[in-house]
């Protein structure tokens, strides 16, 4: 029976709250804006606010038990503050005159989703939602927040109704969301709290809506919120990507998998549930900023241990824990290796370690770490790479800039070695060995220098600094404008570091039509400023300051037989260069007015940074030297070309010893005979700055005549020796110039494992393509890849067969005069297979002898004629631009198997 006083109406509802009364009120403004009263029907009073703002306006709430009551409220409403009346009187009751004055001249009944589809403007409600009154009810009470957007099409869906109260209640941005955007959300500031703060029945509610939009991965994430681990939802999913990883059946990570259970409310976990709370882990993990990254990862290491499978980490390619043990190994394998070399399966499982230390997240966000291992990789490549000694000092010269000045750079990057004992004493031994078979070269080089240097010649690609004036700068100045840009003790593996830079700029290397090799300068001796920069900038063995400099190159009689009336070479030192900290004016003018047409800037930052503290490791790039940005840009708009040279190289401290004392760092007056590692040096190009006649040189890198220091200059090894001779242009191609293919040793990249090719028969194919008419054609782009060196091709010979094919003379008719000539084909398949059918973008222009920048268009045309119908003979991957062959396809695709 009823409980109800006498004329009041039947307790049917429950009191209306604040929110759907606010809803409600809302709803009738949006139809009246002008309103003055509403009738709202409630079974009891309730504490409600004595007034409300809605919709612009405010309403004063009354709560009336009788008619009077109501009659007097409506009489005292104040001016345009509107008036609401709560009673628990029926129409009858108040009277006609009373709910004559109310809004739609009734009493209201608040219904939770009448109210919610007033609010929509929507005119059905989904059944799969309107049977949850506390979904009506939460969508009510965040209505104050800003009206609802109307639905299309009149009807108010469960998708829309959620994305609406997940976004206004809980910041989540979807109906549906997945597993990894919850786990995002998860991480976000107080979104766990407002999850926590509501009541149990809507928390569950909410929960299981999450779980079945989420699927079994975002059921797990739910589940840990529910079990009070919200906070760690994202790395208890990194952890599970050990746990469940390839070595989920082993009974210790099935014992880890119990260990997680109390995370997910005491729920089994599947493995396939596992992994894929992993992947979403990871996905949600990888946008993040780094400190965010590096807070959640520490956190997953600490659980990875609390449920005992600290031991796998290794097999986690996010992991912090996992990073480090797959440092740990390369490690291991670097220390096996290193007794056991040349050993194959050493070096393959030395290979393997690195490829998986390359492989982790981490591996960007520590990347000068990834970077040693790599490079301690190359040098050991480098090591077992079979070398014959220079015969001639061009040959050494050359020697060391296709392959030595790789090997100082990658031995630069170890220095300093690891935050973990092992691997830096893995370095360190790796660094020995090195240094051992550095010597012995060194050695070898200093004696070849000796007799070159007492009768030197001035021939490309190795050319003597004081010749670099009258054999280049001059020569290429009748042909366009040019700037000398001389980076003082830039050695050729500093120049390795920066060329990328200058690259990424629009820069491209240009060499001699006929040439093919990098080409070198070779500082004066000893090789030390005073002496070196001097002779290359008068073009003549000389020694002086920076006035020797400047009067010697305005006075140069080969620069100034090229330059304009009133318009002299003109040369900048470091002083000159910067006003306000910026470049200075007369710099910028003179670089970018191109009637001038030689200007010299000197840069002083490299040899600078020797003299800095031992503890800096300088990683070299155009924006570590100060100015120069400007300046090249300045040149660019000039349509100069760069000759970009040194006075000196230099070499790195690396476990010297002072033997003597001296002024300069690496050379010493040869009062005192030679010692091991030194070699006297006493005609030709040897200019003293003291004025001896003979002077002793160190070629051992282990010795030094002055105090500690960042690197040191003027003694006999390669590095201190040879400088980098480049011409650099953004588009102006000289006369007798061409783009130069890039430099870069085959120990550089691995070598991957050969292709498995199922074997055929020979059969009979041409012994040799027929002679060819010299064509009358033009030449096309693919005429810039020099002509391979000719070897017979054998019967069985897998190319030769490749081009008699009739599928291959198909292909080449559909590609038309886009079609590459047979012999760029050979060229590049033949390249590819040398190298187990992968090669980066470098190494293959290189061993085709042209310029990177062409390579693109060259291998696009290999590909319309390879791939068969857009099978990927010949692919080339999106993230690296590694050009790849598949054997097998092309064998398929050619009709080549027997």
């Amino acid at each position: 029976m009823e409980n109800r006083q006498e004329g009041q109406a039947p307790v049917t509802l429950p009191a209306p709250t604040t929110a759907q009364i606010r809803a409600q009120v809302e709803a009738v403004v949006r139809h009246d804006p002008q309103v003055r009263a509403l009738g709202i029907r409630s079974p009891n009073r309730q504490a409600w606010p004595e007034r409300l703002d809605c919709a612009g306006r405010a309403f004063t709430l009354v709560w009336c038990e009788s008619s009077l009551a109501a009659r007097q409220a409506l009489t005292e409403r104040d001016g345009d503050t509107g008036v609401v009346l709560l009673t628990n009187l029926s129409s009858e009751m108040l009277g006609d005159d009373v709910v004559a004055r109310l809004a739609k001249a009734r009493l209201l009944t608040v219904e939770a989703w009448e109210m919610v589809r007033e609010a929509f403007q929507a005119r059905n409600i989904d059944p799969r939602i309107s049977g949850k009154p506390w979904l009506a009810e939460l969508l009510l009470e965040h209505s104050h927040r800003g009206p609802y957007p109307p639905v299309p099409g009149g009807l108010l869906d469960a998708d829309t109704a959620w994305a609406n109260l997940l976004d206004r209640l809980l910041g989540l941005p979807f109906a549906r969301p997945d597993a990894e955007a919850l786990l995002r959300w998860s991480i976000g500031d107080g979104a766990l709290a407002r999850f926590t703060s509501l009541p149990p029945a809507t928390r569950s509610g909410i929960a299981s809506w999450l779980s079945e939009a989420a699927g079994p991965a975002g059921s797990l994430v739910t589940a840990c919120i529910d079990s009070g681990f919200g906070a760690d939802a994202l790395p208890l999913g990194l952890v599970a990507g050990v746990v469940f990883g390839t070595s989920w059946h082993l009974s210790e990570l099935t014992a880890a998998a119990v260990r997680l259970e109390p995370f997910v409310g005491g729920r089994r976990i599947a493995a396939d549930h596992g992994r894929a709370w992993a992947a979403a882990a990871a996905g949600a993990l990888r946008p993040l900023d780094q400190a965010t990254r590096r807070r959640l990862l520490e956190r997953a290491d600490s659980l990875l241990e609390q449920v005992h499978a600290g031991g796998f980490a290794v097999t986690s390619p996010i992991l912090l824990a996992g990073f480090q043990a797959r440092l740990r190994a390369f490690a291991d394998e670097l220390t096996r290796a290193l007794p056991s070399l040349p050993d194959a399966a050493a070096l393959q499982a030395l290979e393997s370690a690195a490829v998986r230390v390359a492989a982790h997240d981490q591996a960007a966000d520590q990347r000068g770490r990834a970077e040693k291992v790599a490079m301690a990789l190359r040098l050991v490549r480098w090591l077992v790479t079979a070398r014959s000694a220079p015969q001639s000092f061009a040959d050494g010269v050359l020697d060391y800039a296709r392959d030595g000045a790789f090997v100082d750079l990658a031995r630069r990057f170890l220095a300093g070695g690891d935050e973990m004992a092992d691997l830096s004493a893995a370095y360190s031994s790796l660094a020995a060995a090195v240094r051992i078979c550095r010597e012995t070269q060194n050695e070898r080089f200093a004696n070849l220098l000796r007799n070159w240097n007492a009768a030197p010649a001035a021939t490309w690609p190795v050319l003597p600094v004081e010749r670099v004036l009258e054999e280049v700068v001059a020569p290429l100045a009748a042909s366009a404008p040019v700037l000398l840009l001389v980076m003082d003790g830039m050695s050729h593996a500093v120049y390795r570091e920066l060329l990328p830079d200058f690259m990424n700029t629009g820069w491209s290397e240009l060499c001699p039509t006929e040439a093919t090799e990098p080409a070198s300068a070779v500082a004066m001796l000893p090789t030390v400023t005073t002496v070196s920069r001097a002779s290359l900038l008068c073009g003549r063995p000389a020694c002086g300051s920076q006035s020797t400099e400047s009067k010697g190159f305005a006075e140069h009689a080969a620069l100034r037989a090229v330059g304009k009336a009133g318009l002299p070479p003109i040369l900048f030192h470091k002083g000159d260069l910067s006003e306000g900290g910026s470049l200075a004016p007369s710099v910028r003018e003179a670089v970018g007015t191109p009637d001038r047409r030689i200007v010299a800037v000197v840069h002083n930052a490299i040899d600078d940074h020797l003299d800095g503290p031992e503890q800096l490791r300088q990683r070299w790039s155009l924006d570590d030297l100060h100015l120069l940005r400007p300046i090249l840009h300045e040149a660019r708009n000039a349509g100069r070309v760069v000759v970009l040279t040194a006075d000196h190289g230099h070499l790195v401290e690396e476990a010297t010893t002072q033997m003597a004392k001296a002024d300069d760092g690496r050379w010493r007056a040869g009062t005192v005979p030679a010692a091991v590692g030194e070699l006297t040096f006493s005609k030709g190009r040897t200019l003293s700055p003291s004025g001896e006649n003979d002077i002793v040189l160190p070629w051992s890198e282990t010795i030094r005549y002055c105090g500690r220091k960042n690197g040191y200059h003027g003694g006999a090894s390669p590095q201190e020796v040879l400088v980098p001779l480049t011409v650099l242009s953004a588009g102006v191609f000289p006369d007798g110039w061409r783009l130069a293919p890039p430099v870069q040793p085959d120990w550089w990249e691995a070598l991957p494992p050969p292709m498995p090719v199922a074997a055929a028969p020979a059969r009979p194919g041409p012994q040799a393509p027929p002679a060819r008419k010299r064509s009358t054609i033009q030449p096309s782009l693919f005429d810039m890849v020099p002509a391979q060196p000719a070897t017979p091709a054998p019967a069985s010979d897998w190319i030769t067969r490749l081009l008699a094919s009739p599928v291959y003379a198909a292909q080449k008719q559909l590609a038309g005069r886009g079609a590459p000539k047979d012999d760029d084909i050979r060229a590049i398949l033949d390249a590819l297979s040398q190298r187990g059918g992968k090669l980066s973008r470098v190494a293959l222009a290189q061993r085709l002898g042209v310029a990177q920048v062409r390579l693109g268009s060259l291998v696009m045309a290999a590909r319309r004629v390879l791939n068969v119908d857009q099978v990927q003979v010949l692919g080339v991957e999106d993230a690296s631009g590694t050009v790849t062959l598949n054997r097998a396809l092309l064998d398929t695709q050619f009709e080549l198997k027997q």
